[in-house]
């Protein structure tokens, strides 16, 4: 598992509203947790996101509004045992791990210790394992009657959370920023290779700034003056 990129803008806030969450699963009628391929918007402002983006859609057009992972694209391991405490977390290449020989919580970085996450699973049992999530927090410029970022989690381990972490931090080595820079976030759904088959939303994320993109944005832009 490689670190993430490293900006210089450690200090950096985000300095921005978080205005909703956008999310890939409803509830069905009887109350149960469902996912669906495509976005959905919660908090006061949803209004204004279907206003933009209609009830369904498949791929929203957002920004980073900063190239620090930390602010808008965070990875998140956390580690709890069998009873349920929380005995490591981290981001990947940082960890703060109990101690049971301290009774506290020491911190532990990936290259002191390149293994860490398998040394705490060896020493803790755990009914659960790791728990990875991803958050990214990104601004939608087709909705401009209000600015601020609004908020995606997910715990696709093995297919969206690499994506979308490892072409964030591409674009940021790369050319040096992703910050502005329009990109796709799709969401379609996969099948799984298990035996008893079923489907689950995989999001993705692709840099785009096409004529048509831009085009858009300008048109949003126009109406709103």
């Amino acid at each position: 598992m490689g670190g993430r990129i490293v900006t210089k803008n450690a200090d950096e806030r985000l300095g921005l509203p978080i205005l909703g969450k956008v999310k890939v699963g409803i509830k069905s009628e009887g109350g149960y947790p469902q996912s669906v391929d495509y976005f959905v918007a919660t908090g006061k402002y949803a209004p204004l996101f279907n206003e933009a983006f209609g009830e369904k859609p498949n791929s929203l057009l957002i920004y980073f509004p900063s190239d620090n992972p930390e602010l808008c694209c965070n990875e998140s391991y956390v580690y709890r045992d069998n009873a349920g405490k929380k005995v490591a977390e981290g981001d990947g290449e940082t960890f703060y791990v109990y101690s049971t020989k301290e009774q506290r919580r020491i911190k532990v970085t990936t290259d002191e210790l390149p293994n860490v996450m398998d040394v705490v699973s060896q020493k803790f049992p755990s009914k659960t394992g790791w728990q990875i999530s991803l958050t990214i927090r990104f601004v939608l410029p087709l909705v401009n009657k209000i600015y601020g970022c609004w908020e995606f989690t997910t715990k696709g381990a093995a297919s969206t959370i690499p994506q979308i972490r490892d072409c964030f931090d591409a674009m940021v080595e790369r050319n040096g920023k992703i910050a502005g820079v329009l990109c796709d976030l799709s969401v379609k759904f996969a099948k799984s290779d298990s035996p008893r088959a079923s489907r689950y939303p995989v999001v993705s994320l692709v840099p785009n700034e096409t004529e048509q993109n831009l085009s858009r944005i300008q048109a949003v832009k126009q109406i709103g003056q």
